[in-house]
């Protein structure tokens, strides 16, 4: 039986969710196994699929192999979705020019081959809708993998309400929150990430007259799944701590400002239960008594990886006003910044 080494993707997940990554050998004998990682989101502008081929080599190292394009990607294969009857055939890009880069690392990065789809006009990806996607390999005249999914429902906001003003209750940060719930489908989500979205302008050069308008996205809350399988509405707190590093993190501070405070957006992300099976696989057999070969999760018929669906709500124009702006414009974390 032969020994095959196969090196799967390096996953960044795009609406915040945790990164994976598996290196692992098996033995088999199969070598059309492809790699597929994928959302559906109504959220997006475009869809775009991750589609490369397993490795497989008795000599040659899978690091060496993870470096040549001809083992890394399909030469030809139809990608495409379907549902309600409709079919759409995706389109494949460099990932580059569509401004996603690869970093460099392990894996080639020059091209970046990616599979996108402009859903048509008028239409888009509706909660509950059953998408399947399907792979042929026309070199081989074969169909090497199908997966379906469901759209992930909107979560529904319940708090901060929009324009909401948040007044801190003393100048010590952490005894402060923002208080935020949400609903959901329980039958769709399964897994949430909160994050804030800070709007400011910056005067250019310390120029009042020429300010520019910008904004920050950081996430707060990671991975939060209800309590029992049955709830459909969580409660979180926000802490003033955590909004505040998150400000500091992510605004560029090389310019001398000042800066000036506009307003908050929460962001409320909901993946779907397939990504909850996907992040704790990932994480299962690890440490020193860990298995020494970890499970792979994948929800493909045939081949690794994960084809999934996500979905966000927002509620917007949330002021800081009283002491919550004096602890912006002051405090420990974010005082250099030159807020005014």
């Amino acid at each position: 039986m032969k020994r095959i080494s196969y090196l799967l993707l390096s996953v960044l997940l795009i609406i915040g969710f945790s990164n994976c990554a598996n290196d692992f050998e098996l033995t088999t004998g199969e070598t059309n196994k492809p790699v597929v990682y994928g959302f559906l989101s109504p959220k997006d502008t475009a869809t775009y699929i991750r589609v490369e081929k397993a490795f497989v080599s008795e000599n040659t190292s899978a690091l060496e192999l993870a470096q040549r394009p001809e083992e890394l990607y399909y030469e030809d294969i139809d990608v495409t979705l379907s549902s309600s009857g409709n079919t759409y055939s995706l389109t494949r890009v460099d990932g580059a020019a569509e401004g996603y880069p690869r970093d460099a690392g392990i894996f080639l990065n020059v091209p970046n081959y990616l599979y996108k789809l402009n859903l048509p006009a008028g239409e888009t990806y509706d909660g509950g809708e059953e998408f399947k996607l399907t792979i042929n390999d026309n070199v081989s005249d074969t169909m090497i993998t199908e997966v379906t999914t469901t759209i992930v429902h909107e979560p529904l906001i319940q708090f901060p309400d929009q324009d909401e003003e948040i007044e801190w209750r003393s100048s010590n940060e952490s005894q402060n929150e923002i208080r935020t719930q949400w609903r959901f489908n329980n039958s769709t989500a399964a897994i949430f990430d909160v994050r804030v979205r800070l709007l400011y302008q910056e005067a250019i050069d310390g120029d009042l007259n020429n300010r520019v308008n910008k904004s920050v996205v950081f996430t707060v809350l990671k991975n939060i799944e209800p309590d029992d399988e049955d709830d459909t509405s969580i409660v979180k707190e926000l802490l003033a701590t955590d909004i505040l590093a998150g400000i500091k993190r992510t605004v560029d501070a090389s310019g001398p400002g000042p800066r000036f405070f506009t307003s908050l957006e929460v962001i409320v992300d909901a993946g779907s239960k397939n990504l909850v099976s996907f992040l704790k696989v990932g994480q299962a057999n690890t440490g020193l008594t860990g298995a020494s070969v970890p499970p792979i999760f994948s929800n493909l018929s045939n081949g690794f990886g994960l084809f999934s669906s996500r979905n966000s709500a927002s509620v917007g124009g949330i002021l800081l006003v009283d002491e919550a702006r004096d602890s912006l414009r002051d405090g420990r974390f974010t005082g250099h910044l030159n807020f005014n």
